[in-house]
């Protein structure tokens, strides 16, 4: 049964919820990742993808308070809060544009002070400053907060930081689509629904985006695929999602430190199963600080055909227990998809190569 499956799937033909969950809990791994790598390798051949990118991360002051999540604290008394005016980031951003980067990701935590004004003051500041480097910033759940805070529209809001200088978005907040799993590890995020939504409406004005999902806590095969499928069925309606990004779930110094997190072969077994099912999603991208460099570079033969970047100062995986480093550099980056048996390939924010040499 999970032979013809296979065979379908990897010649990119659709397979249904039911089928990506069999493949999932029956198919032998290494016939799972060969059927992925062969998807990949039709569409890129042996090219993996990286781009030149840091993080800046405003504050890490939020009123949410997920159980999953290391980063945040609740309030600026915590002896771990910080928060970052428009003037100190513009800085920090100058200092990493001289290492060569290509874009900022921006994300952080969510309290009134860093509401929708800050962030177009942030990005008109970053775009005068340093018009060359895409902003990817702000997630579906940091927009639908900023808008509430100003009461306008999603649209609105995303009318407004686009206009701004706001490129592109982010795929985080997703977690679990599943309302049983949401209720356990992040209870005060908003709805599935209103995630997608946010991302329609970015799609709708031309806005290209991510999307993600945390997999090894509490969640079944049957609600991993089926937080798939409603990703897919977006992009079936509207083609704006760039890549797919599973990220293993990193349970240190979380309200659920007692999880083990996913296993190797649960890694592997997510990414080559997303593969298969999310037939209209371009990239598949691996996150290789929460991957961690080994399985990142074995996952390049398991459906992996695009890695999040150089991440200089990547701050919100690292708020855990997690030993991978802070940032790689281009050549620690190269030598990490060449250990996995593939060509890299710098790309920019857009998937549009880019023409430097790549270190050797």
């Amino acid at each position: 049964m999970t032979d013809r499956i296979l065979s379908r799937a990897a010649d990119g033909g659709r397979i249904t919820p039911e089928e990506a969950v069999l493949l999932y809990q029956e198919a032998p791994l290494q016939d799972l990742g060969a059927a992925a790598d062969e998807v990949v390798r039709r569409k890129y051949g042996s090219d993996i993808t990286y781009n030149v990118n840091a993080h800046l991360n405003p504050t890490n002051i939020c009123v949410v308070g997920c159980g999953l999540c290391a980063f945040a604290v609740w309030t600026e008394k915590d002896e771990r809060a910080y928060a970052y005016s428009v003037d100190q980031l513009v800085e920090r951003a100058g200092q990493l544009v001289g290492h060569g980067i290509t874009e900022l990701h921006i994300v952080g935590g969510m309290t009134k002070e860093y509401g929708l004004e800050y962030y177009e003051e942030l990005f008109s500041e970053l775009k005068a400053a340093y018009p060359q480097v895409a902003l990817t910033a702000l997630t579906a759940v940091e927009i639908d907060f900023a808008a509430r805070l100003a009461k306008v529209s999603h649209r609105e809001a995303l009318e407004r930081t686009r206009a701004a200088g706001h490129d592109t978005m982010p795929g985080g907040g997703a977690e679990v689509f599943s309302p049983r799993v949401r209720a356990i590890i992040a209870d005060r995020k908003v709805a599935a629904e209103t995630w997608l939504d946010v991302h329609r409406e970015a799609h709708g004005q031309g806005m290209r985006t991510n999307a993600t999902l945390l997999f090894g806590h509490f969640e079944t095969p049957e609600e991993q695929v089926d937080h798939m499928r409603q990703l897919r069925e977006l992009q079936d309606e509207t083609g704006g999602f760039q890549a797919f990004i599973p990220l293993p779930f990193l349970p240190g110094n979380t309200e659920f430190a007692y999880l083990p997190g996913p296993s190797r072969e649960e890694k592997l077994r997510t990414i080559a199963t997303a593969r298969l099912f999310l037939d209209n999603f371009p990239h598949i991208k691996g996150h290789w600080v929460m991957l961690g460099e080994d399985i990142t570079a074995e996952a390049l033969s398991h459906g992996l055909d695009d890695l999040s970047g150089t991440l200089t100062e990547e701050r919100i995986a690292h708020a855990t227990t997690v030993q991978t480093p802070l940032g790689l550099s281009q050549e620690r980056m190269c030598e990490l998809v060449r250990h996995g048996g593939k060509t890299p390939v710098e790309r920019d924010t857009l998937y549009n190569r880019v023409e430097r040499a790549v270190p050797a």
